[in-house]
């Protein structure tokens, strides 16, 4: 039991240390916090009326990243030329209900919710994203790496005007 409580904890503390540094916009300290063959993915969600069927496209995704394609995405942003964030997006993530549904050996699988709020430059509203993650985190040598990521967001329709954003 003092095994699962420790584990519980180790997991929190990481994710909340990733919303920290992604709040903080210290996108290099958290891609280094990724597998190299990390899979990043964000399904569109859609209203589906059939219980057998996902209320979520598997062919229509809003992110399909890699190692490769984050890597970009960071460094893109460190350039005059993402200005969809100039300038950046202030965002506060606040990470919770975090359960771990599986261990196997090195990797926990782990389900949380992610309330996203982010404001924009001067604009008197926010934009407000909420969903489910479910997240594969691999211990290599100590230390927690993330290897793969499914965002599901609540909402049918985004009510943003990028998704220059991480999850």
């Amino acid at each position: 039991m003092q095994e699962k409580i420790i584990l519980q904890y180790e997991i929190e503390q990481w994710l909340y240390k990733e919303a920290e540094l992604l709040d903080e916009l210290n996108f290099d300290a958290w891609y280094e916090l990724l597998d190299e063959e990390i899979k990043y993915i964000m399904p569109l969600r859609i209203n589906q009326m059939e219980e057998s069927k996902p209320d979520y496209s598997e062919a229509t995704l809003l992110f399909d990243d890699d190692s490769t394609t984050l890597r970009l995405r960071i460094d893109r942003l460190k350039t005059d030329m993402a200005w969809a964030e100039l300038p950046p997006s202030r965002t506060r993530r606040n990470v919770s209900n975090v359960k771990i549904k599986e261990v196997s050996g090195n990797e926990v699988t782990v389900r949380s919710n992610l309330l996203l709020y982010r404001s924009r430059s001067t604009d008197t509203t926010a934009d407000l994203i909420s969903g489910e993650r479910e997240d594969v985190l691999r211990n290599e040598n100590g230390k927690w790496k993330l290897v793969s990521r499914w965002f599901l967001a609540d909402q049918t329709s985004l009510a943003t005007r990028n998704l220059a954003i991480f999850v």
